[in-house]
């Protein structure tokens, strides 16, 4: 469920997709050190319990079929998302995104502050910190979705949340799913924003529709989906390649990653909204691919 959306054509500015290239690169450098402070633990539970998502397989094509549920299961949530607002369900559609959103964002803050308590801070910190920073984190959350969403505030929660889940599937899918994902929610996004349910859920309740679901990146709007991916590639090359290549192969994903987020804010001039995965996905898989084979 993943848009780029931009009113008016005449903001489309060097200046402006500066910012919007900053915002993104800051997330996906947040994403890298996350990956890299919670390597052991997420290592750790692969080899305990199996990867965290692998129904058909770890194949090239139960990669590729893993991918399509995923994206199957994204397609009737959307669905879900729309059939509330047309029904002006206001207060249901927020809990349904809240409940989404606070969950993974609980548990994988869990994760990450514990981990920056246990290797920086006093024993007698680690769990205040560790209990202390995901509760935080989910009323901040709920605050901006149920209070008042204010953009500064809802962007870099959304956008930490975002980096965290990103980092957590490069390091806890099989690969090859991991490659899948992106290339199957870029296929789809273009069918969503143009087509389908995204289209028809921006469409019924703009407003209320993107609060908890994106992050402001200067005068852009980027989709949460959007940020999950552009922090998964170089979350994965980064886990993939470092013993070998150093942190060269994932700045090259994000050199690859934000070059196209940078074309497709640009085309946003032509229209008022476009799908942000296609370009910066295709050429970000192309990067790695380049490392993997």
């Amino acid at each position: 469920m993943s848009d780029q959306q931009q009113p008016d054509g005449k903001r489309v500015t060097p200046v402006n997709l500066l910012v919007a290239a900053a915002v993104v690169i800051a997330t996906q450098v947040v994403a890298l050190l996350i990956t890299s402070q919670n390597l052991p633990v997420y290592v750790s539970v692969v080899e305990t319990t199996g990867p965290s998502y692998a129904p058909a397989g770890t194949s090239l094509a139960g990669s590729a079929l893993n991918a399509a549920l995923l994206v199957g299961f994204a397609f009737a949530l959307t669905l879900v998302l729309v059939w509330l607002l047309r029904r002006k369900l206001v207060l249901p559609f927020k809990v349904f995104v809240f409940g989404s959103v606070a969950f993974s964002a609980f548990i994988l803050t869990l994760v990450t502050a514990g981990q920056f308590a246990f290797n920086y801070l006093p024993a007698s910190l680690v769990d205040p910190v560790a209990f202390g920073v995901p509760v935080v984190v989910v009323a901040l959350i709920a605050y901006t979705i149920f209070v008042k969403n204010v953009n500064w505030l809802a962007t870099i929660i959304l956008a930490f949340v975002g980096a965290e889940v990103g980092s957590f599937f490069a390091e806890t899918l099989p690969t090859w799913t991991a490659l899948a994902l992106p290339i199957a929610f870029a296929v789809y996004d273009i069918y969503a924003v143009f087509k389908g349910p995204l289209k028809a859920l921006v469409g019924t309740g703009q407003g209320i529709a993107l609060v908890g679901m994106s992050i402001k990146a200067g005068e852009f709007t980027l989709g949460l989906g959007d940020v999950v991916f552009y922090t998964l590639l170089p979350s994965l090359a980064l886990f993939q390649f470092y013993d070998a290549f150093g942190a060269l192969p994932a700045v090259l994903t994000i050199a690859a990653i934000d070059v196209g987020m940078v074309i497709t804010l640009f085309l946003l001039s032509r229209r008022r909204i476009l799908p942000g995965l296609p370009i910066p996905m295709l050429l970000g898989v192309l990067v790695i691919l380049r490392f993997l084979v």
